[in-house]
């Protein structure tokens, strides 16, 4: 019996029903790094030979001067025909459109970079730079493949998680049992769940008791005990009983098919900086194409229609976002890099937004601020025993290490390192419906019956309370130990708080940050600072409020989560942290990952976000200020190409060392 559904061995094989989901995403990221591969090869090469004619150039017409440049030529034109689909087809969109967009820049600064070196080529006269067609082409194939990465795994993970619950053991009107698919099972349906097998559908218990373990829906870190006449969800599971339950709500209007629905339906947003990059660019890209055309058309009114060539491809030449398009994405990807050293992953380049400007962040608490497992904070026992204490726990120890119950394997983790390894003898193991389980030890004269569980084993209310006033720990869950009709013991069992945890409060504090725990648990026993607000027994759509409020109020909120209840939230938010024990489809939801789980990195990481937004935000006015003074520079003809050139060099070698510089902490 497995309690886990990311860990259970019975997982049913995942069909992908769309090819993008599945198979396909591995055959897209290939082709996407040969793509860039190539690109990279051609830019290398075409640097090398564009470098040596443009310094030592051969004499113009011989047999050497038309091999080099028709190599490079051609070499251009291949890169275009079989790499650069994707940029022309979507630079063709955006003319259908009528929308201006990154791609008509790089589709204008590309074109003017290979017509400006054919004329160069063809009349002898100023430089070549074809080398510039396959960066261009490099740089846009590198950001739609990670955009392409991020939404066919979210897809991934939703249809796996749909095919884990996707059926039911239905009852036949002839009275036996059928699996069947969800879809074919109707509300007013009968459905039975074994001990271990998903609820695969929102309905009523019609009979059974037993144990429910929900924390992936509701953050309880404990199975709850659900009876006849209580609710269950899909996405929760049986843990100790068979229940049998009368559908309610089939596949599509489950609750699980709305979280997965509100996930898939949240669009990806462009960062902050590339935000304001595209509103530039709407006005950018038809000034750098109207001085390109006006300069053309005076130029030849001049009678100079060489020149008039040459210098209009030179004002598409300087006004290549080159030290945008390089820049940008190596600051970008060094402060990832930077991130992920720290133990924060993340593919994303919004996140860096997210991180920078956040000015509330939201907590949940099951599995993100505690650890996933239980401990045992106390053990009390009965001062007259009718065993010996080591006998005693020796024989729990044995049976509950055949379990599967989170409470079982916080009694074996403690008792474990505990007990003295006594030999006893138990048989007889039975579970008690959401109770707990009984058995018999071994003992002369006679067998002694011992049970473990709830305090509703026990004969009186009385006895439980004398133990309760003798603990020391007032919270947790207790779990008693009985001899007969004798409690001879109790367990008191709490959630870990993460290491790091009380001090990321005073950190976050630091960085004028509030923080909030939103959880489902009804009773969250954490010990956190009295200033932590903690909001509990919330919902998914309750978190989605929450963090949708604190959107609205231009607080850039950011969500740090683990399971399929703050899937929603995350995408809702700003910018959101999937703890890496946490599920499947958090993890793909998130925009970065904790590899380690340790939350005292988050702190460090909005220092290098802020610190990289100021860079970014420094390069993006320098380049404006570069680009308006070249056009002009290119337009009135006192530009020339090879100056374009090496400007355009200069400037993105100045604004890439300085987004590679060392981040501060």
């Amino acid at each position: 019996m497995s309690l886990n559904p990311e860990s259970t061995s019975s997982k049913p094989t995942i069909v992908c029903r769309r090819e993008d989901d599945c198979d396909d995403l591995d055959l897209k990221l290939s082709r996407a790094w040969l793509r860039i591969a190539i690109a990279g090869v051609f830019a290398g090469q075409g640097m090398v030979f564009s470098l040596a004619l443009n310094m030592t150039p051969p004499p113009y017409a011989s047999v050497a001067y038309w091999i080099l440049h028709g190599g490079l030529i051609f070499s251009a034109l291949v890169v275009m025909a079989f790499l650069g689909g994707p940029l022309f087809v979507s630079t063709f969109g955006m003319i259908r459109r009528r929308h201006l967009s990154i791609e008509g820049l790089f589709t204008v600064s590309l074109l003017g970079a290979f017509v400006g070196s054919v004329v160069g080529s063809i009349s002898g006269r100023g430089s070549v730079y074809y080398e510039i067609v396959a960066i261009v082409i490099a740089i846009y194939t590198f950001g739609r493949m990670l955009g392409e990465r991020s939404h066919s795994q979210l897809r991934l993970e939703s249809a796996r998680l749909r095919e884990r619950f996707d059926e039911a053991l239905v009852q036949l009107e002839e009275g036996g049992w059928e699996l069947r698919p969800v879809a074919q099972v109707a509300p007013g349906a009968r459905v039975r769940v074994v001990p271990g097998a998903a609820f695969t559908l929102d309905g009523i218990i019609c009979s059974g008791v037993g144990y429910v373990q929900e924390t992936a829906l509701t953050g309880e870190p404990l199975p709850v005990v659900r009876r006849v006449g209580d609710r269950v969800r899909a996405g929760t599971w049986a843990v100790d009983s068979s229940f049998e339950v009368l559908v309610a709500r089939g596949k599509g209007v489950r609750e699980l098919d709305g979280i997965l629905q509100a996930v898939e339906a949240a669009d990806g947003r462009p960062s902050d900086l590339q935000t304001q990059a595209n509103d530039l660019i709407r006005v950018f890209l038809p000034v750098v194409v109207g001085v390109s055309l006006a300069t053309a058309i005076v130029w030849s009114c001049m009678g100079l229609w060489m020149d008039a060539i040459l210098n209009s491809m030179t004002v598409l030449l300087v006004a290549c976002p080159c030290a945008l398009g390089l820049a940008t994405p190596v600051a970008i990807s060094q402060g990832l890099f930077r991130l992920a050293q720290l133990g924060l992953v993340s593919r994303d380049g919004a996140f860096i937004d997210a991180l920078a400007r956040t000015q509330r962040i939201f907590f949940d608490k099951t599995g993100t601020l505690s650890e996933s497992t239980l401990r045992v904070a106390e053990l009390w026992l009965a001062p007259n025993l009718p065993i010996e204490k080591e006998r005693l726990l020796a024989s729990v120890l044995e049976v509950e290490s055949s379990l599967k119950h989170p409470v079982a394997r916080a009694l074996v983790n403690y008792l474990d390192a505990q007990s003295s390894k006594v030999a006893v003898k138990t048989a007889g193991l039975r579970t008690l419906a959401g109770q707990g389980i009984a058995f018999e030890l071994d003992w002369t004269p006679s067998p002694l019956a011992i049970r473990v569980g709830e305090a509703n084993l026990a004969k009186s209310d009385a006895c439980i309370e004398a133990v309760v006033g003798q603990l020391h720990e007032t919270g947790g869950r207790r779990v008693f130990v009985y001899v007969g009709e004798q409690v001879v013991a109790c367990f008191v069992l709490q959630e870990q708080i993460r290491d790091g945890v009380k001090q990321l409060w005073q950190q976050l504090q630091d960085l004028q940050i509030s923080a909030q725990v939103l959880t489902g648990d009804p009773l969250p026993e954490l010990l956190l600072p009295d200033s932590v607000v903690i909001q509990s027994g919330l919902s998914s759509a309750d978190k989605e409020k929450c963090v949708g409020e604190a959107k609205q109020s231009g607080q850039y909120p950011l969500f740090v989560g683990d399971g399929i209840n703050d899937a929603v939230a995350m995408a809702q938010a700003e910018g959101s942290i999937a703890m890496h024990s946490g599920t499947g489809l958090a993890r793909s939801v998130a925009m970065a990952q904790l590899t380690g789980d340790q939350l005292e990195i988050i702190p460090q990481a909005i220092r290098i976000a802020r610190d990289i937004h100021r860079r970014l935000r420094g390069n993006l006015i320098y380049a404006v200020a570069y680009n308006l003074v070249g056009i002009i520079l290119a337009a009135g003809g006192l530009l020339h190409p090879v100056a374009a050139a090496l400007i355009m060099l200069v400037s993105s070698f100045w604004v890439t060392t300085r987004a590679l510089r060392k981040y501060a902490v």
